[in-house]
């Protein structure tokens, strides 16, 4: 089972396993910064062309830029947002865990092996990373196998470096660049692309999984850097 934030999550973090995974769950939806993106969304998923696609159409938090990514703070609910930021706008994201703890308590119960965002977000989001949070809690007791994904980019660094020591389990898959490249080209038909549209996917991506084990340096996690 795969678990990401946002519609085409799926596509820029996750191809690889696309072909492989029994469901593909989808979080959030609307984006009260965005009004125009959760119409988008909702057009784009009901004409989805992967078929074991559920969505939780959860409101999206709309935090992407509310972290002071310099010194990330880790919180229960994922991270702290800046000062700068609307106090609600902290309350919405404190929420918005809540409520996935309850949408994805029941679909993951059954899970042998689960795949999601890793504990820095990728590029740093922190909608990502508050879906991490939720599926590595809901793994204590639940017990699936829990792999995160690999990506990360000089915003998210530092965030990583904290996590980096103790994910020293990994395998590759080679990227199905054809497959996303179609899902790109349906995102944006229907408005709902969110990421560079020169992207140009890696031929690999890696999953990172926990053990017992410490790294200071993390040496044997294999990352991919993207730009944000």
């Amino acid at each position: 089972m795969l678990v990401v934030a946002h519609p085409d999550d799926e596509a820029l973090w996750f191809s690889s396993l696309l072909s492989q995974v029994g469901r593909v769950i989808v979080c959030f939806g609307a984006c009260d910064d965005f009004p125009e993106l959760g119409p988008a969304r909702r057009a784009a998923l009901a004409e989805h062309p992967l078929s074991r696609l559920h969505w939780l159409r959860l409101p999206e938090p709309c935090s992407v830029a509310a972290v002071d990514w310099d010194d990330p703070v880790e919180t229960s609910a994922g991270l702290a947002l800046n000062a700068r930021s609307d106090p609600e706008r902290q309350r919405r994201y404190e929420r918005s865990f809540s409520a996935l703890l309850e949408g994805l308590r029941d679909e993951l119960a059954e899970a042998g092996v689960v795949y999601t965002h890793n504990p820095w977000g990728e590029y740093g989001h922190p909608d990502h990373v508050q879906v991490s949070r939720v599926v590595t809690t809901l793994q204590q007791s639940a017990r699936f196998e829990l792999w995160f994904s690999s990506y990360v980019s000089a915003r998210s660094m530092p965030l990583a470096a904290r996590h980096l020591e103790r994910l020293m389990r990994h395998f590759i898959l080679p990227v199905d660049a054809e497959y996303a490249e179609r899902l790109r080209q349906h995102y944006s038909e229907h408005g709902a692309w969110t990421w560079h549209l020169d992207y140009v996917w890696p031929e690999r991506e890696a999953f990172l999984q926990e053990t017992e084990e410490r790294s200071r340096e993390g040496a044997n996690a294999p990352l991919t850097c993207v730009r944000t």
